[in-house]
C-alpha cells in the first residue's frame, strides 16, 4: 500500500516552502545565467527550426532537456523566464522525490525533515535551480529514478527497478553521468543477500539494461551520425590525460564541499560515529585535515577550494571581466575571516561524514537499499572526478542528495539545537545568495539593454560571458583555448568570450583606460547596503 497519502502534509509544506523561496528570490529576467545559454540556444532552435543544434560549448548530452526546452518554447514562445521557470518547477519534484526516497529508505521524523531541507535548501540546489543549466534537471531525475529503485528493492518488485532503469535513463539523456545511478543498482541487487542467483541477476538487467542500452545509443547516434560539439569531445580528452596528483587534489577539494553541505547532519550523527568507530573517525578526520595544511601551506588555499557557484562572499556564476577574466575579487569578500572557520568546519563535518557513510555501508553491505544508497553516492562522486581538469563545485550536486540518504538511512540521526542553526544558516546563505545573484545580473542586463536601445552593437560590448556568448557565439563558432579561459588574465588582453570590440564593458567596479557611464545600483542580502554594476566606455586617447 503506497504511503504517499500520510506524507500529503509534508509534500504540501515542501510545495509552499518552494513558493515561498521562489518569490522572495524572485523569478523574473530574459536572460541568461552561467552556461545556460548554451542549453537554450538547443531547445530554441529544436523549436524554431526543428533541427536539435550544439554549440561547441556544450559538454552534457543535454537531448531530453532541449526536447522539453523546445516545447516550452512552442507553447510559451521563447524566453529564459519561461525555462528558468521550468528548472524551479522540477526542482520542487525533486524536494518531494527525496523526501518519498527517505521515506522509502527508513528515515522518519525529524532526522527525515532535516535531510530533505539540507538537499532542497542547500546552496548549490537553490541557486542553480533558478537557471537552466543541465545540474538540477539531472539531479532531479536522478532523485527519481532513486526513489524508484529504492522502492523496488524495498517492495521486491521489478515494475519499480524498471520505473527506475527509465528515469536513470531520462537523466543519462541530460547528464551522461546517469549511467552511474544505474550501475550502482544494479550492482546492489548482485549483492543483496538471502535471494537466489537467479532472482539477482534479473533485478540486476531490470535496473541496468535500458540505461545502458540508452548511452550506447545515444553515443552512436552522436558520434556516427549527429557529431559531437567540441565540449563533449573535450569531456572524454578530459578523462584520458587524468593523473593521480589532481584526482587525489579534486577528490579532497570536492569532500571538503560535501562536508560543508552535509555539516548539519554530521554534527547529528557525530556522537554515534566516535562512539561505534573511534579510529575510523579519528583517521578521516586527520587524513583530511593534513591534506587541507598541505593545501594551505602550499597554494594558501581556504574554503572556497572551487569556482562556479559559492564564494567567499555570495553564490552564483560571476562571469564579468574584473572577476572571472582578471581574477579580481568579488564585489564581496570576508577573506581569511571566513576562510579559516568554513575550512576547519569542512574538513571536521567531511571526515565524520565519510566515517558515517564507510560505516554505514559496511555494516548494512548485504541489505539492497543502503547498498544503492552507497553506491550512487560513490559512483557518481567518482563521477566528477572525470572533469578533473575543469573541477567545478556545482558537478557534486547529485552527489548530494545520495549522501545524505547514504547516512541517514545507516546511521541514527539525533537533530540538535546547533544541528538546526547550521542547517538554517546554509539555507539562509543559499536563499540570499541566490537573490543577490539575480539581482545584479537584474542590473547588468539593464544596462546593456541601454546600450542596445542607444544603437549600440554587441560586437562593439564585453557584457560578461552569458552576453556576449548569447549574442556572438553561434555566428562566430569559435571556443576559447585552456589557456585563454584560465582566470587571472592581463588586462591589455580581451576577455575570451566572443568579444570583438570591447569599446563598453560591464564590471563590479572602474577599470585602467575606461570611464563610467552608468553606474547601476543593485539590493544585497549577503554583506548588507547596496552593491553597483557598472557600465564602462574606453577613455579617449
Amino acid at each position: 500500500m503506497s504511503r504517499i497519502p500520510r506524507d500529503l502534509p509534508s509534500l504540501a509544506g515542501i510545495l509552499i516552502a518552494a513558493a515561498a523561496a521562489i518569490a522572495l528570490i524572485g523569478f523574473r529576467g530574459d536572460f541568461p545565467l552561467s552556461d545556460d545559454w548554451s542549453y537554450a540556444y538547443s531547445s530554441r532552435t529544436l523549436c524554431t527550426e526543428g533541427v536539435l543544434r550544439f554549440l561547441p560549448w556544450t559538454g552534457a548530452s543535454l537531448v531530453l532537456q532541449a526536447g522539453y526546452g523546445a516545447l516550452l518554447c512552442r507553447i510559451f514562445g521563447f524566453s529564459f523566464e519561461v525555462l528558468r521557470i521550468s528548472t524551479l518547477t522540477l526542482a520542487a519534484t525533486g524536494a518531494i522525490g527525496f523526501f518519498l526516497l527517505l521515506g522509502r529508505a527508513g528515515v522518519r521524523g525529524a532526522p527525515r525533515a532535516l535531510a530533505t531541507t539540507l538537499f532542497a535548501l542547500s546552496p548549490l540546489y537553490v541557486n542553480l535551480s533558478f537557471t537552466f543549466m543541465t545540474d538540477v534537471p539531472f539531479t532531479v531525475a536522478a532523485v527519481w529514478a532513486g526513489y524508484a529503485y529504492v522502492r523496488g528493492f524495498d517492495e521486491q518488485r521489478r515494475a519499480w527497478l524498471v520505473a527506475g532503469a527509465f528515469a536513470a535513463a531520462s537523466a543519462l539523456l541530460i547528464r551522461q553521468h546517469g549511467i552511474f545511478i544505474a550501475a550502482a543498482a544494479s550492482v546492489a541487487a548482485l549483492l543483496a543477500g538471502g535471494r537466489p542467483w537467479r532472482v539477482r541477476w534479473g533485478d540486476a538487467f531490470a535496473a541496468g539494461a535500458l540505461p545502458l542500452l540508452t548511452s550506447i545509443a545515444f553515443h552512436l547516434w552522436l558520434f556516427r551520425w549527429h557529431g559531437a560539439p567540441g565540449g563533449m569531445e573535450m569531456k572524454l580528452t578530459e578523462a584520458r590525460h587524468m593523473d593521480l596528483a589532481g584526482l587525489v587534489n579534486c577528490a579532497f577539494r570536492g569532500l571538503e564541499y560535501l562536508g560543508l553541505l552535509l555539516a548539519p547532519l554530521a554534527l547529528a550523527v557525530r556522537h554515534d560515529v566516535i562512539a561505534r568507530r573511534p579510529r575510523l573517525a579519528a583517521a578521516t578526520c586527520t587524513a583530511l585535515a593534513v591534506l587541507a595544511l598541505l593545501l594551505w601551506l602550499h597554494d594558501g588555499a581556504l574554503m572556497f577550494y572551487l569556482t562556479n557557484v559559492m564564494y567567499d562572499f555570495g553564490l552564483g556564476a560571476s562571469s564579468l571581466r574584473d572577476t572571472l577574466f582578471l581574477g579580481l575579487r568579488p564585489p564581496v569578500q570576508v577573506g581569511p575571516a571566513l576562510g579559516i572557520p568554513l575550512t576547519l568546519l569542512a574538513t571536521m563535518a567531511a571526515g565524520v561524514g565519510l566515517s558515517a557513510y564507510l560505516m554505514g555501508g559496511w555494516e548494512r553491505r548485504h541489505a539492497p537499499i543502503p547498498l544503492f544508497l552507497s553506491f550512487a553516492a560513490g559512483f557518481l562522486f567518482l563521477g566528477t572526478l572525470l572533469h578533473a581538469r575543469y573541477y567545478f563545485d556545482r558537478y557534486l550536486l547529485v552527489v548530494l542528495p545520495f549522501a545524505i540518504a547514504a547516512i541517514a538511512a545507516t546511521t541514527p540521526v539525533r537533530v540538535s539545537r546547533a544541528a538546526v542553526v547550521l542547517t538554517a544558516l546554509l539555507a539562509w546563505y543559499a536563499l540570499a545568495g541566490t537573490h543577490d545573484y539575480l539581482a545584479w545580473n537584474r542590473a547588468r542586463y539593464a544596462g546593456l539593454a541601454a546600450l542596445t536601445d542607444a544603437g549600440i552593437s554587441p560586437r562593439e560590448i564585453d557584457g560578461g560571458m552569458e552576453f556576449n556568448a548569447w549574442a556572438l557565439a553561434a555566428d562566430l563558432g569559435t571556443a576559447p583555448t585552456d589557456a585563454q579561459a584560465r582566470s587571472g588574465q592581463a588586462p591589455t588582453v580581451k576577455s575570451w568570450w566572443w568579444v570583438i570590440d570591447d569599446r563598453f564593458v560591464v564590471s563590479f567596479r572602474p577599470l585602467p583606460g575606461y570611464a563610467v557611464r552608468q553606474s547601476l545600483p543593485y539590493s544585497r542580502w549577503l554583506g548588507g547596503g547596496d552593491g553597483r554594476v557598472v557600465i564602462l566606455e574606453r577613455s579617449s586617447l
